[in-house]
């Protein structure tokens, strides 16, 4: 798989983060979640990537909270079954505590738990998940 960072000073930045935009689908608040996370990449306080192989192509968006978790922003694209160990090694051999993800999709919400993310949260609006990188 080849992990490509897509940085912020690209000629064709607007049109990966229109590529993007998917992910905010059904999110309560999806223009300003969409903006939060194109301002965080563009500021450099978010990174984006594109991950690729053969039947697969996902983008998402990551970034680093005080407590030391990888936090994805924004995830959308094919193939995230077969994206998936790619992603949470490449976190992992970076030394960070755990994953967190939010997600408005249920099938998201299946999918990650096949990988060992535990549901932290519930509300109306979206599940909050995260995998432990501790001691593993």
């Amino acid at each position: 798989m080849r992990l490509q960072l897509m940085r912020p000073n690209r000629a064709d930045i607007n049109s990966q983060f229109l590529l993007l935009r998917p992910a905010f689908d059904r999110v309560q608040n999806a223009k300003t979640e969409f903006e939060f996370c194109c301002d965080a990449v563009k500021n450099k306080h978010a990174s984006l990537y594109h991950l690729t192989s053969k039947g697969v192509s996902v983008r998402f968006v990551g970034m680093v909270t005080p407590e030391n978790d990888y936090l994805i922003l924004a995830m959308t694209g094919c193939g995230l079954i077969h994206a998936a160990p790619t992603i949470i090694e490449a976190v992992k051999s970076q030394g960070y505590r755990s994953i967190k993800y939010h997600t408005v999709r249920q099938g998201m919400t299946r999918i990650l738990q096949r990988f060992g993310f535990s549901i932290l949260d519930t509300t109306t609006h979206d599940t909050v998940l995260s995998l432990s990188l501790e001691g593993s």
